[in-house]
């Protein structure tokens, strides 16, 4: 069997190379005690000493650098202390910075150029550009006249990781790279790293020797702040590939990120003394203020629109009564902050949409994918047709996607929607790595070696749509925000109005209540009366059958009353839970029901029926009303039959009462429950709608339930769920 070894550049430790380039020279002393810990090989010949006892040497033994070492320690890390020096009547650069327990002291020939002039004439017209697009041209132009290097371009990092050239100037006969993309691996996560680090790099020749460094325990030495550090030898080949004998770079980081990188490249060697590499780097930090600078008006005149936008659309918010058609009313706006081609927003299962988007059920798909998810956060994608297409059964209009949900039950849904667009991207080269297999021991070693072409390559892209900017990212966490903001102020209102209808309502309670007990006296009287009356009528057939009418309506108000009455105590009187003997109950209501309405041939069968825990006289009130319900509503069938039985499951015990009436029809379900509300198809059959609202507001003072089941012509079954003992 052979074991695959794979060797990859990613995996190299770059700054930990432990050699540097021979136009310059390394000492790294011990923080505390100063004695040298490390040097470059190549030290013998800038201080005509035999290297080989220099380690562990107090460093003014070697060399008196007149340094103030404090100083060097109080500089942050990154920033470094630069003076000249003589040593053996040559003039050099000293740069001197502390790592970790080290100081490290860095030095150069020193060469001076008198292009200050020139310099600042760069920095002036950089300074004063007139547009983002300006101020990089300007930036390499300065650069290319500075060093005057074959190649200088400006290279900007993408969303994916890859880079694209975005500014250029090249000497004739060399082809453009202008507008060309760069694999994301051409510069590896440790490189970017460094660039972080260290804003600039110089190769001065590619073929050129390397110095080694000698070290106290042959430890590694982090490199990672040195001008003079050697490069990766996959590098240096990267670069012979394209033809460079030399390389200069210089890194932009824009608020902590690696944003872009200045390369310069030269078909020679050629070294560009430390004067100018510095100026370099600082007209650079001068053409990325300009842009910080030129971007943040862009910011500040979106924000502006964006807050006047916004303080329109929470104007409409609030005061429409209704939320979702506020909100439809102003998806046009909401669209325009963005580059999206489309937006929808879900209402349960209502969707509204402006602009081009998916179908509704498309749009629901979505939105329960993202239910599953439970994705409470702003979601983005320009790849979901390409990775949940055909899962979702998706059209191109949802190749990018950026959505969330508005409230925590999951109700609300807002989604932007990007289009698919087809795209032809060229790259600087085939962008893959070159694989090498190679047989050492029985182990298969695999490697990767930097591209050879640089040559115009095509990629067609599909099914993937324009990336989401932080802009539009921004504009949706900002417009969610507002809608939740909304959502919250409304659900106040709501609360407040519940709290004042309750208010009233307890008020209409204790009224009905009080109306309901004072009045059933005077209508006892009343019917008292006009039955005296009504003996003295009996010759009188005309007047006799009025004064009935009469009796027959007092009866018919002192039942509302009773009723009303009945309702008025099932939410104030108090519940006092017990174990009830059913069956007992059922039969008595079933008998006195019965004999009620004067039915002999309505049949009531009660199955088995289990105890319960309840209150004792609300059970009897709501089944008296159930069981009173089914045998008037079913006494018109030709063999009515009521059937009472009960069911057990693990907590409850579920009671049903099934009658074969006149059954209820669907467009009456949601009026069952509400008070003197009577159903459609009821006819000549007397009631006053109020039954039902009793047992309803018992069943839930109970802990309880109660629903139904109907067809129209075939009956209703009424089911009521209570505690298990």
């Amino acid at each position: 069997m052979i074991n695959q070894i794979i060797k990859n550049c990613e995996d190299e430790e770059i700054q930990f190379l432990n050699e540097i380039q021979p136009f310059g020279y390394l000492i790294g002393i011990h923080k505390n005690s100063h004695q040298i810990e490390f040097y470059s090989q190549n030290i013998d010949e800038l201080f005509q000493i035999s290297a080989e006892n220099v380690l562990n040497q107090d460093i003014n033994q070697l060399y008196n650098f007149e340094l103030d070492f404090d100083e060097v320690l109080n500089l942050d890390q990154g920033e470094f202390c630069r003076t000249h020096l003589k040593i053996n009547s040559k003039t050099y650069h000293l740069t001197s910075y502390h790592f970790d327990e080290l100081i490290y002291l860095e030095l150069e020939e020193l060469i001076i150029l008198e292009n200050r002039l020139a310099y600042y004439n760069f920095s002036e017209q950089i300074l004063y550009s007139k547009s983002i697009d300006a101020t990089w041209d300007r930036l390499i132009s300065s650069i290319k006249k500075l060093i005057n290097y074959d190649r200088v371009m400006l290279y900007k990092f993408l969303e994916d990781g890859s880079g694209v050239v975005i500014a250029e100037e090249i000497d004739n006969g060399l082809d453009s790279y202008l507008g060309l993309r760069f694999p994301e691996f051409d510069i590896p996560k440790q490189a970017r790293q460094l660039y972080l680090e260290k804003k600039s790099r110089l190769v001065a020749d590619v073929n050129s020797n390397r110095i080694s460094l000698i070290a106290t325990n042959h430890q590694k030495i982090n490199l990672m702040y040195s001008s003079v550090r050697a490069l990766s030898p996959i590098h240096l080949q990267y670069l012979r590939n394209a033809n460079c004998a030399a390389s200069f770079s210089i890194s932009i980081v824009i608020n902590e990120k690696l944003w872009g990188i200045v390369a310069c490249q030269n078909s020679e060697p050629k070294f560009i003394p430390n004067q100018v590499r510095l100026q370099t780097e600082l007209l650079t930090r001068q053409a990325r203020l300009t842009y910080v600078n030129f971007k943040a008006t862009e910011r500040l005149k979106f924000q502006n629109y964006f807050n006047e936008t916004a303080i329109k659309l929470k104007e409409n918010l609030l005061t429409e009564e209704n939320l979702q058609q506020s909100m439809n009313n102003n998806l046009k706006e909401v669209l325009n902050l963005t580059k999206a081609n489309g937006i929808a927003l879900v209402n349960f299962d209502d969707v509204f949409v402006e602009g081009e988007t998916p179908d509704k059920h498309e749009i629901l798909r979505i939105k329960e994918w993202a239910f599953k998810r439970n994705s409470a956060r702003l979601f983005t994608s320009n790849t979901f047709y390409l990775d949940y297409g055909q899962e979702l059964n998706l059209s191109p209009n949802s190749a990018g996607v950026m959505f969330c949900f508005l409230n925590q039950t999951y109700e609300h849904f807002i989604i932007w929607f990007k289009k698919e667009q087809v795209q032809t991207l060229n790259w600087a080269g085939e962008p893959n790595k070159i694989k090498h297999v190679e047989i050492v021991d029985g182990d298969e070693i695999l490697s990767f070696s930097p591209r050879t072409s640089f040559k115009i390559w095509q990629e067609n892209i599909k099914n993937k749509s324009f990336i989401w900017l932080d802009k539009e990212k921004y504009v949706a966490k900002e417009v969610i925000k507002l809608i939740i903001e909304t959502l919250h102020l409304q659900s106040f209102k709501i609360h407040s109005l519940y709290e004042q209808l309750k208010e009233i309502n307890d008020e209409l309670d204790s009224f009905s209540y009080t109306v309901s007990h004072d009045l059933r006296t005077p209508l006892s009287v009343m019917k008292l009366n006009c039955q005296m009356i009504q003996r003295t009528l009996e010759h009188d057939e005309i007047k006799s059958d009025r004064l009935k009418s009469v009796i027959d309506e007092i009866d018919r108000m002192t039942q509302m009353m009773q009723d009303l009455l009945a309702l008025s105590k099932a939410k104030k009187s108090e519940i006092v839970l017990s174990i009830i003997e059913t069956k007992p109950i059922i039969e008595k209501i079933v008998h006195d029901v019965l004999l009620y309405y004067k039915t002999n041939d309505t049949q009531v069968v009660i199955e088995e029926v289990h105890n319960v825990l309840g209150d004792k006289t609300m059970f009897y009130e709501v089944f008296l009303n159930i069981i009173g319900n089914a045998i008037k509503y079913s006494s018109q069938a030709e063999h009515p039959i009521i059937k009472i039985w009960s069911e057990l499951n693990e907590e409850e015990v579920i009671f049903k009462v099934k009658d074969n009436g006149i059954g209820i029809k669907q467009e009456d379900y949601n009026k069952m429950f509400k008070l003197f509300s009577r159903m459609s198809n009821t006819g000549n059959i007397s009631g006053n709608g109020v039954g039902l609202s009793i047992a309803h507001r018992m069943m839930d003072r109970m802990n309880g339930g109660i629903s139904f089941e109907s067809k129209v012509g075939e009956g209703t079954t009424f089911i009521l769920t209570f505690k298990k003992i």
